[in-house]
């Protein structure tokens, strides 16, 4: 595949590498010990936990937006394309809004949905987890939360797809497919905002709040309103999606750590960090240098350079941990990378954390000898996004 000039790491060679690998984590984990870093058609490759946060917290390091759009849109998402002032302006509005007070309120709705979709599933005593589980909760909660119609799901997921996984053998038609999805949805908002602003009847989601919201000192222009609806119809759509995946894949092949997880639940919370930061959900990410940026032991980051930071290997660092292949849910609190670090921290990790408790929770109630019957036919894709695409259980029916 052609890299071409302007970088993605969709199309990077590690990625591509490991693009269906079951269990990439030996291979991330041996570039962290043994290679730290290394430059790969002029972009760095980061590997190491203690680089990569290094960089994330420089104040010359720009986000995804060094290079201009990379979803199919073309003016700056709001706020992971944007830096310095600008994007400390925009998470102090945005920031309250997906915090954990916020998010609380959600939990018995969240519960509530997630009992009714394993009761569609649990008399067969199979099912196809993703597609039955994992994509439904978050997607409905989501939307509820947001303020969208759940009945154009299907409309948002196909956007979802169209963006974080485009089709194409190089940046340029990637871009092109990109740029179809994101037309559309642009389309669609710029008449379901004005629909929304017709509206006399106070509402608490995320699109009124917005609506009623001001940045300095006025309301917030349709074009930044746009932007900020773009970035989280993809971003709230998959991510978590993705990890329910990856979480119950994995304990479905480990059924002795699933039964000491339904045994003790309060192990829930520190289990779901274990298991993400093995699993690293988003295995990389980009970032850009304005200024030279000295690393130690001779690594320079030259000002100009893009950086290719690959969480999934941080993840895995056998510098930074212990036994990083093996999962342990009494390691206790480490830092790890799977909601990225410094500036640029997923605004949505407070939301995720929640979902994907009362998830696993759930699950374990319902369905708790649920099992993957065969490795073989599990499907992984971690390009973009780590994600077991094709995940059929059994269990005793109930």
């Amino acid at each position: 595949m052609d890299q071409a000039t302007k970088f993605d790491p969709r199309l990077a060679p590690l990625t591509l590498q490991v693009k269906s690998m079951a269990s990439p984590q030996a291979l991330f984990s041996e570039k962290a010990g043994t290679v730290r870093a290394e430059k790969s058609n002029g972009v760095w490759n980061l590997y190491r936990h203690d680089d990569i946060v290094k960089i994330n917290r420089h104040p010359a390091i720009l986000g995804n937006g060094g290079q201009g759009g990379s979803f199919g849109n073309d003016n700056p998402l709001i706020p992971l394309e944007i830096d310095g002032d600008d994007h400390k302006k925009w998470r102090k509005l945005l920031d309250p809004i997906f915090g954990p007070k916020q998010m609380f309120p959600l939990e018995a709705q969240i519960r509530k949905l997630a009992g009714e979709l394993i009761d569609k599933f649990a008399a067969r005593g199979e099912a196809e987890l993703h597609d039955d589980f994992c994509v439904p909760l978050p997607s409905q909660t989501f939307l509820r939360l947001v303020g969208a119609p759940l009945e154009d799901l299907d409309f948002f997921i196909d956007f979802k797809d169209g963006v974080i996984h485009p089709e194409g053998a190089t940046v340029e038609e990637m871009d092109a497919n990109m740029a179809v999805a994101g037309a559309k949805l642009l389309e669609y908002f710029v008449r379901f905002l004005g629909e929304r602003r017709k509206e006399t009847h106070q509402k608490e989601d995320v699109i009124s709040v917005l609506l009623r919201s001001e940045v300095d000192g006025k309301p917030i222009e349709e074009l930044d309103l746009l932007n900020i609806m773009f970035l989280l119809m993809f971003a709230g759509l998959d991510t978590v999606t993705s990890s329910l995946s990856c979480i119950f894949a994995w304990l479905g092949q480990h059924p002795e750590e699933r039964d000491r997880l339904t045994a003790d639940r309060s192990l829930i919370p520190a289990a779901i960090e274990e298991i993400l930061r093995y699993e690293s959900p988003v295995p990389s990410g980009q970032r850009f240098a304005t200024e030279d940026i000295d690393l130690g032991d001779g690594l320079l980051i030259k000002a100009g350079d893009v950086i290719h930071a690959f969480w999934a290997a941080a993840n895995v660092d056998p510098t930074h941990y212990d036994d990083p292949l093996v999962v342990n849910f009494d390691r206790g609190r480490q830092s790890h990378i799977v909601f990225a670090s410094g500036t640029h921290r997923c605004l949505g990790s407070h939301l995720a954390r929640m979902e994907l408790r009362i998830a696993l929770d759930e699950i374990l109630s319902r369905i708790p000898d649920y099992t993957v019957p065969s490795v073989e036919d599990l499907v992984y894709d971690n390009v973009s996004v780590r994600m077991v695409k094709h995940l059929p259980v059994t269990f005793t029916p109930s």
